[in-house]
């Protein structure tokens, strides 16, 4: 008996649906009207071809439109009403004054993106037209202005800041824009450990630093690009790099910079931590007198900034227990002969300039003297030369101040002269 009862409830169903498909198959063509209260105007090309010809929108008499809309059945249900859009273009608009512009009904597309357009039809308001108020339009640049809050990490320095545009352009009635002084943005650096770059919402000031919030008034621009460096801060040394040869060491030299031999520089993480010293020079040793001074203007890298605020420092040398001794050379040889030549050393005599301790020039004499030529430029060639020629002295902390040459006879020969160094 139930499963009797449960049958004829399910075809009682069914019968509903054939029939509730049969009604609107043959109603789904007939015209429905319909009402879509308040749709909101929206006005096209305010900012761009208006405002280029020193027009703007003052108000308009409607701010909606109710429509009245007729439409097939079918189509009723594929519509969604708070998608149609009501659009009024500005840019045929050439003066000032109350005026009448018409305006365009978008409608919505179906759910599987049907035209629905084609079949809908406007019965009110019958015009499709409003009245708007056109007045001229004023323009003022204000200033823009920053308020930062918050710190930056420990460790690291906030630079100035920047922002795009640098300054603000209002647009409006003279009434309305004259009584704007500046516009402000505000920006959070709290823990920052990098540069800041924000695009930030500002607000409106009047010249007694009061907040305005006027729709009368135009800002140029949404947004304000606002970009503040945050850089690392760090200590560097100064340095100065010394060649050393022998008879002129470093242990025997006291140097000093003043007034600083560390800078505080600041800038980029990631530049700063390649940067471990400034070296301001190069400096051999054995070409400096007993007393020297040098003054070198600090070269900062780019992109970083000297906090310091020193730009030059001077280097000062003292040689402690460092002399010169004069003496003729009267032992010679060469080196780097490279094909089997008769060598012949034809200078006899050279004077030589030495340098060292006074206690190692005592010991210098005749015999651990020596000079040898290089021969590495004539080396394939005939004939009498002079070549660059290097000062030794055996077994002593001695070095020679100052470039020397040799006269050299080479020809094709057996073997080797027996001066060779």
């Amino acid at each position: 008996m139930e499963q009797t009862k449960g049958r004829k409830a399910f075809y009682i169903v069914i019968s509903a649906l054939i029939a509730l498909l049969v009604w609107f198959y043959a109603n789904g063509d007939k015209e429905v009207d319909i009402s879509v209260s308040d749709v909101p105007i929206e006005f096209t090309n305010e900012d761009t071809a208006l405002a280029d010809k020193g027009l703007m929108l003052l108000s308009s008499e409607e701010e909606t439109v109710d429509l009245t809309l007729r439409m097939p059945r079918s189509t009723y249900f594929k519509l969604d009403p708070d998608k149609i859009r009501i659009v009024a273009d500005l840019s045929s608009v050439t003066s000032t004054g109350k005026q009448s512009i018409t305006y365009s009904v978008i409608y919505p597309r179906g759910p599987r993106d049907e035209l629905l357009s084609s079949s809908i039809t406007q019965k009110e308001p019958a015009v499709r037209s409003i009245v708007i108020e056109i007045g001229e339009l004023f323009r003022k640049n204000v200033d823009i202005r920053c308020k930062v809050v918050g710190n930056v990490a420990e460790g690291y320095i906030a630079g100035s800041v920047h922002m795009l545009p640098e300054t603000l352009e209002v647009r409006g009635q003279q009434v309305d824009i004259m009584q704007v002084s500046y516009a402000q943005v505000t920006l959070n650096i709290e823990n920052a450990t990098s540069t800041v770059v924000e695009l930030l919402n500002f607000e409106l000031y009047d010249f007694s630093d009061q907040p305005i919030r006027s729709a009368r008034i135009h800002p140029a621009s949404e947004s304000i690009q606002v970009t503040m460096p945050v850089m690392t801060v760090k200590e560097v040394p100064l340095t100065v790099e010394f060649v050393e040869t022998p008879g002129s060491r470093l242990e025997n030299v006291k140097w000093k910079l003043t007034p600083v031999d560390t800078i505080t520089l600041s800038g980029d993480a990631s530049t700063m931590a390649s940067i471990k010293e400034i070296k301001l020079d190069t400096l051999a040793l054995a070409d400096l007198k007993a007393a020297e001074t040098f003054t070198y203007e600090i070269p900062i890298p780019k992109n970083v900034e000297n906090l310091s605020g020193v730009t030059s420092v001077t280097l000062t040398i003292l040689f402690d227990d460092i002399d010169s001794l004069t003496m003729d050379a009267t032992q010679f040889g060469y080196e780097n002969l490279s094909t089997k030549r008769e060598v012949t050393v034809v200078t006899s005599t050279l004077s030589v300039t030495l340098r060292g301790t006074s206690a190692a020039l005592a010991q210098v004499t005749d015999e651990n003297l020596h000079v040898v030529a290089d021969l590495s430029d004539v080396s394939d060639a005939d004939g009498t030369y002079t070549v660059p020629a290097r000062v030794y002295v055996d077994d002593l902390d001695v070095g020679a101040s100052g470039s020397y040459q040799l006269t050299v006879r080479l020809s094709e020969g057996a073997g080797s002269s027996t001066q060779q160094g």
